[in-house]
């Protein structure tokens, strides 16, 4: 395959319109690439992994490549220290979802890990169901006492829930039309689906010169880096009431880390030094520039 150009894997266009926007991807061969589609501005790893050789991954390798990426700034060891150390993500996200949390309700997240987030929603009084790939999570979630499946096509025929949620799950897959397809039939009617996604915008990528960021940020995990262009693509072709949220998860510390040093961990670092004032500021042009590095995407049924 090598030489070879694809056409777009979202939108279908040709040849001519697709460009190398990375030829290092971290975890992948010398012949994987992230290609970038002129159309509709999609950024998506080609040549694709197979359907057998991603399972596998996923049930077994997951944690591993994980922990390496990572870099300690979550614990990937076992479930109790990966849930200890994301605790973090639940106080940052609770905003996002707060509106749509009410007891008795039925929330759905996929793709969930260790329940660090379904805790959260229990709390609440909600009904949890969980689905979660990995060989490690999925029978620790059941210990923990929540409905889980390895596979969408696991949960119980006809359920449907009021709020499904999926964390930096969309990129990972490989047919987001279906996937959207399935999830949103999976809604009940009044119901919102609401997921965390990598914005391809990050600043560490889009505005800034970083070769050790380069080597690092794309992964051989992720099927697909989205634009707010090609998330909005998606949206219009599938016809669903939509919004796009912007949300800038790492903070000026971490970006002076990263061209300093080059490598992850800086969060924080100087915060003795940069006042609130400039870290608010530093995230919210981010932010109103769409120069950010996550999107919360809300569709409606």
């Amino acid at each position: 395959m090598s030489g070879e150009i694809p056409r777009c894997r979202l939108c279908d266009a040709d040849e001519s319109q697709q460009q190398v926007r990375a030829d290092s991807v971290f975890g992948g061969f010398a012949e994987h690439k992230f290609w970038q589609c002129a159309a509709c501005d999609a950024v998506y790893l080609y040549p694709v992994p197979s359907i057998e050789d991603e399972k596998r991954f996923y049930a077994q390798e997951f944690e591993k490549f994980m922990a390496v990426r990572s870099k300690g700034e979550r614990d990937w060891s076992n479930a109790d220290a990966h849930k200890q150390t994301n605790q973090d993500q639940v106080t940052r996200r609770l905003p996002f979802l707060q509106e749509y949390i009410h007891p008795e309700k039925k929330v759905l997240e996929i793709g969930c890990s260790t329940g660090f987030m379904l805790d959260a929603f229990r709390e609440a009084g909600m009904q949890c169901t969980g689905v979660e790939p990995s060989g490690e999570f999925l029978p620790y979630l059941r210990k923990q006492g929540y409905v889980a499946a390895e596979l969408l096509d696991e949960l119980p025929v006809g359920e449907q829930y009021d709020l499904i949620t999926h964390f930096f799950v969309f990129e990972h897959i490989r047919d987001p039309f279906a996937f959207l397809t399935q999830t949103y039939g999976l809604l009940a009617d009044g119901g919102v689906m609401i997921a965390e996604i990598p914005c391809v915008n990050d600043p560490l990528t889009s505005l800034y010169d970083i070769p050790a960021f380069e080597a690092f940020y794309w992964s051989i995990a992720h099927h697909y880096y989205y634009s707010p262009a090609a998330l909005a693509y998606i949206m219009e072709q599938m016809g669903y009431r939509y919004r796009l949220v912007p949300e800038q998860r790492y903070d000026l510390s971490n970006h002076m880390h990263w061209m300093m040093a080059g490598k992850p961990g800086g969060q924080g670092k100087f915060s003795d030094v940069f006042s609130e004032k400039l870290l608010h500021e530093y995230r919210e042009s981010l932010k109103e520039s769409w120069k950010c590095d996550t999107v919360f995407l809300y569709i409606w049924k």
